[in-house]
């Protein structure tokens, strides 16, 4: 469908990015329908008055990793964004309104603050029969593939190495480096150039992939046990490298960035812990502030801190203002080279 030949989807101060599927464009239109059944036409003429033009930025599914991810990318915008969800509930969008995120959805929830214009509809409940296009499974954003997909991230000399070798970065069986590899060429994510070498293409898009992916599928199912040291502090002063470790999290974040206290404490765990909890007098604590999850990589295994890759999601999945921003610090000192492109 071309875009200009709805009248609904040709709003004067709504820009349509070109080629959006056909998901993407209904859920458009019935965010826009909505919007005008409320404050449309006073809308339209305030906005006009003004002169503003928004990029509609339709989001299929808007749940807290998609407002931490957002959140974070939206100062990336180079004009002004208009955010396009199915729909927007209470908490996000009060998440959404502080970050100043302008947005729309299909039940006529709505916020736009700009020159001379103030729209802010929150509590509507969510549309019956709202149907988006569920997205397609890619084995190489799923599960095995988010272990191999991580080492090409964060190790992308990687993606030359032996299939043996990766497998063995990642912690997974042989064969799963093959087709993680075949997926990604598939979806133009890998380039193979001369003499066969491969690299990494579009790589910010697999960085936000993985991110999502990871905070929505991987990480729920990592075992995660929680522990309480008799000395609260007793974090400042160890190498915890000695033990097989690697800091995690908020710990892990304060010493990249040098901005957040540490609330929580996560360790990744490349040996048995149980010399650390003796050590330290840990004792098992469901609402403990230690958390302890057994590493799923097998590169760099001396690190003091996990891959800032994964110290930056676990910011982003907190939802705290504090930890995005501190994310954002981790993305530009330590991830933004990894992202650009050769």
């Amino acid at each position: 469908m071309n875009m200009t030949d709805n009248p609904a989807l040709t709003q004067p101060w709504l820009q349509i990015p070109q080629n959006l599927p056909e998901n993407q464009l209904a859920l458009i239109q019935a965010a826009q329908e909505m919007l005008a059944r409320t404050a449309g036409p006073i809308l339209a003429r305030a906005l006009g008055a003004e002169h503003l033009r928004y990029l509609a930025v339709p989001c299929d599914t808007l749940d807290a990793v998609a407002v931490a991810r957002i959140i974070h990318q939206w100062p990336e915008q180079r004009q002004p964004a208009l955010l396009v969800a199915p729909h927007v509930a209470p908490a996000r969008a009060e998440r959404l309104r502080e970050a100043g995120i302008p947005f729309i959805d299909a039940a006529g929830n709505a916020y736009l603050e700009a020159r001379g214009v103030y729209v802010n509809i929150i509590g509507r409940d969510a549309p019956p029969g709202l149907a988006t296009a569920p997205p397609k499974k890619i084995r190489a954003f799923a599960g095995t593939g988010l272990q191999v997909l991580f080492v090409l991230l964060c190790q992308p000399e990687y993606a030359n190495k032996p299939y043996r070798e990766i497998a063995r970065a990642a912690g997974v069986a042989l064969g799963t480096v093959g087709w993680v590899l075949a997926d990604l060429k598939g979806l133009d994510y890998l380039r193979v150039k001369g003499r066969g070498r491969k690299t990494l293409r579009r790589r910010g898009e697999l960085f936000d992939q993985w991110v999502t992916q990871y905070l929505r599928q991987f990480r729920p199912r990592l075992k995660t046990r929680r522990f309480r040291a008799a000395n609260p502090d007793w974090w400042q002063d160890i190498d915890i490298r000695d033990y097989g470790v690697c800091w995690g999290g908020d710990v892990a974040a304060a010493k990249l960035t040098g901005y957040l206290k540490p609330a929580q404490i996560t360790l990744w765990c490349h040996r048995d812990p149980a010399p650390l909890l003796q050590a330290l007098r840990m004792r098992a604590d469901p609402a403990g502030d230690i958390e302890l999850i057994e590493a799923f990589w097998h590169f760099a295994p001396d690190a003091e801190t996990a891959p800032p890759l994964l110290v930056y999601a676990d910011l982003l999945g907190t939802g705290d203002p504090r930890a995005i921003e501190t994310a954002k610090l981790i993305h530009e000192n330590h991830l933004a080279r990894l992202v650009a492109e050769d």
